[in-house]
């Protein structure tokens, strides 16, 4: 038997790898059909004059040299674009990756970083092969949010004294390199006004200035022209500020990094969590640009994770640092007219030109205007909005959002990480109730389940005649098909219409020029005392339905409820006992509870009203925040329907009196035989002495 499943299992997994190639061939496919050549070229332009600076100021950020940055976004975007699945998506160097590479490169060097990247690609592709794709997406949002905040504040933190120009070592600063918190700390006594270089700051706030200034305009390539700019202005003017520095003018040549033989252990361990969270960070901007773009044929999550390790096998042998997809650059793709992953290609094409053709200008960029575009991710990468919403909403997924932050600025993001996951899966298993509860409602919602109520919400079921034959009952409820079934003491006016299975219970009084019509959404149920009176509609969408005491209703009306002139009951929709709905009042797809009041022309749709609450007269009632509004019914509203329902109780049986004396009088008028053979309506119109229904003129 265990030969026959890792037999089943080993064809399981084969067959999955086979769909995964076709995946990739039937997006190449994709590509030959589109014809997209006019437009990707255009948006791989505009794509590659924001990457450029980007890959440089991540690369310097990350503690590596330039050309690594280059030579991760020319040759592991090209590969990613090739062997990848996202149509849209554009890979390189990732700020939020930036803070742990900066870890790496400061204890091991650039070859570390290039080892590292390698190591990541494996992890990568063993997760792909493990078709973990899948499930790599499952990282909870206030984790990653926490993490990229953490990562965001870190590179201010390091970013804005380079803005400012500050030499490596001060005498003011706590640990002898300057930090934000420094300055921040200094505010009252600024002593670091005095080592402030003017020039950098002047082209580091320009930078800032116009980035965010145009940020509106998503396809003009701001960073670029902004850094252009000022490195065209600081050359002209010769400011002594620093600069990026000599770029080479060449790709590097593939070698294998070469560390210490007693660092590796310890460099897996470091490059692990990097290598999850730019498997995780990928998959996340992916989804994200697919619902951006509207993609008809969305990514496939193992074929990206392959891609993403083919790329950073390959980007790590070449010195570069680590690869992954990125929001920033893939939405200015997107929204530049992206029509394929050609577009990806061919910024990473511009970018190998860059390197090649433009290295001796790379060089005299100064580094204050790199870190002002540094300043301006950082800051978007601080997600306040999503801390602020958990905040409200779920105050341990709150904690994990911190934890995780805190974590990755303290230096401490093994810890951080760890712990923000321990937060989140704490909250899941507190929840896991709830979560199924949810899960359950939702299945029933696509089954045409409005709601699944308790048996006690069923109270007006179980009528007096009936307490002591549960089961004749349920039975005699299973024998209704079309017809509509009442109560012998329930009274349906002549002028009333009455369509489908409606169970009518006890002393139920249906007016005059009603229509309750079961022939579309079926079947009704209408509880004792109840009165639905003149111009009433009820009626209810097919297939829907609430459950009720393990029962499915289109509509559910309990006892002792009075349904006003000219209101509208629409299904699926359950109203409690004792509940008053007022004139012209509309009901629709809702649960309202025992014991309430809608006022005269209120509207009622979509939503669960608790027991005892009032909607006011014209009040409109759509969402949960409506609901949570709504007062309590007060005594007089309470005691107003108790006498709606005795009045119209007493109408019932005051309407089956007169029924029962006009049928006596018929009676007794054709109590001969010879008035016997005359047709009822003929009665009228025949005399005395005719025999047999002869016209008596």
């Amino acid at each position: 038997m265990a030969t026959i499943s890792r037999e089943a299992s080993g064809k399981s997994w084969n067959r999955e790898i086979g769909d995964l190639a076709k995946s990739w061939i039937d997006s190449w496919r994709f590509v030959g059909r589109a014809k997209p050549l006019p437009h990707d070229l255009l948006s791989a332009l505009t794509v590659a004059a924001v990457a450029l600076p980007l890959n440089i100021g991540l690369a310097i950020a990350s503690g590596m040299p330039p050309v690594a940055g280059l030579v991760a976004g020319a040759l592991g975007g090209a590969l990613v674009a090739l062997s990848g699945s996202s149509q849209y998506q554009v890979s390189g160097p990732a700020a939020a990756l930036s803070v742990m590479v900066f870890a790496i490169a400061k204890d091991f060097g650039p070859p570390g970083v290039a080892a590292a990247t390698a190591y990541v690609g494996v992890v990568e592709i063993v997760l792909a092969l493990a078709l973990a794709g899948r499930f790599m997406k499952l990282v909870p949002e206030s984790v990653l949010a926490g993490f990229t905040t953490g990562v965001g504040l870190k590179l201010l933190d390091q970013q804005i004294p380079e803005l400012l120009g500050f030499p490596d070592v001060v005498d003011w600063a706590k640990k002898g390199t300057p930090t934000t918190i420094d300055v921040a700390g200094m505010m009252h006594h600024p002593r670091w006004l005095h080592d402030v270089q003017w020039h950098a700051a002047l082209a580091g706030v320009f930078v800032v200035f116009v980035v965010v200034a145009l940020a509106q305009f998503k396809r003009f390539p701001a960073a670029i022209v902004s850094i252009a700019l000022m490195t065209f202005v600081s050359v002209y003017l010769q400011w002594d500020i620093e600069r990026v520095g000599r770029v080479p003018h060449t790709i590097p040549s593939p070698s294998l990094p070469v560390i210490p033989d007693e660092s590796w252990i310890d460099l897996f361990v470091r490059a692990t969590p990097l290598a999850l969270l730019a498997a995780a960070e990928s998959l996340l901007s992916a989804s994200a640009i697919d619902r951006m773009a509207k993609a008809k044929t969305p990514h496939e999550p193992n074929v990206e994770v392959m891609g993403q390790g083919i790329a950073n096998i390959v980007v790590g042998c070449f010195g570069g640092m680590p690869v992954t997809g990125v929001v920033a650059r893939s939405g200015v793709n997107v929204q530049s007219g992206a029509r394929t992953r050609l577009s990806a290609l061919f910024h990473a094409v511009f970018l190998t030109f860059s390197v090649l053709f433009l290295g001796e200008y790379i060089g005299h960029v100064p580094l204050a205007a790199l870190a002002g575009l540094l300043c301006v991710i950082g800051f978007r990468l601080i997600e306040v909005k999503t801390l602020l919403h958990l905040s409200r909403e779920n105050k341990l997924e709150a904690l994990a959002f911190t934890v995780a932050m805190a974590g990755t600025v303290s230096g401490r993001l093994m810890a951080g990480l760890a712990g923000g996951l321990a937060v989140h899966f704490f909250h899941r298993w507190l929840t896991r109730g709830a979560r199924a509860a949810a899960a359950e409602l939702e299945a029933n919602k696509k089954r045409g389940v409005r709601a699944v109520l308790a048996k006690e919400k069923a109270e007006a079921r179980r009528p007096a005649h009936f307490e002591r034959l549960p089961a004749e009952h349920r039975r005699w409820l299973g024998q209704i098909r079309e017809t509509p079934r009442p109560s012998p003491s329930a009274y349906v006016h002549p002028a009333a219409t009455v369509i489908g299975r409606v169970v009518l219970g006890d002393h139920v009084h249906i007016a005059a020029d009603t229509s309750v019509r079961a022939d579309e959404g079926s079947p009704f149920f209408i509880g004792p005392n109840t009165n639905i009176q003149d111009g009433v509609v009820m009626h209810a969408l097919k297939d829907k339905r609430v459950m009720v005491g393990g029962e499915g209703w289109a509509i559910y009306v309990g006892k002792n409820v009075s349904i006003a002139h000219d209101a509208l009951v629409h299904g699926p929709c359950y109203i409690g006992d004792e509940t008053f709905v007022g004139f012209k009042a509309v009901v629709h797809d809702s649960v309202v509870g025992a014991r309430c009041f809608i006022g005269i022309g209120a509207v009622v749709v979509g939503v669960e009203v608790p027991d005892g609450r009032f909607v006011p007269h014209g009040r409109i009632v759509d969402t949960d925040d409506a609901v949570a509004a709504l007062p309590h019914v007060s005594d007089v509203q309470r005691e107003f329907n108790e006498d709606v329902v005795e009045v119209n109780r007493g109408l019932a049986v005051a309407y089956h009196a007169r029924d029962r004396e006009q049928t006596d009088e018929h009676v007794r008028r054709t109590s001969t035989e010879e008035e016997r053979h005359v047709a009822v309506w003929d009665v009228a119109w025949t005399t005395p002495t005719s025999p047999c229904g002869e016209e008596k003129f």
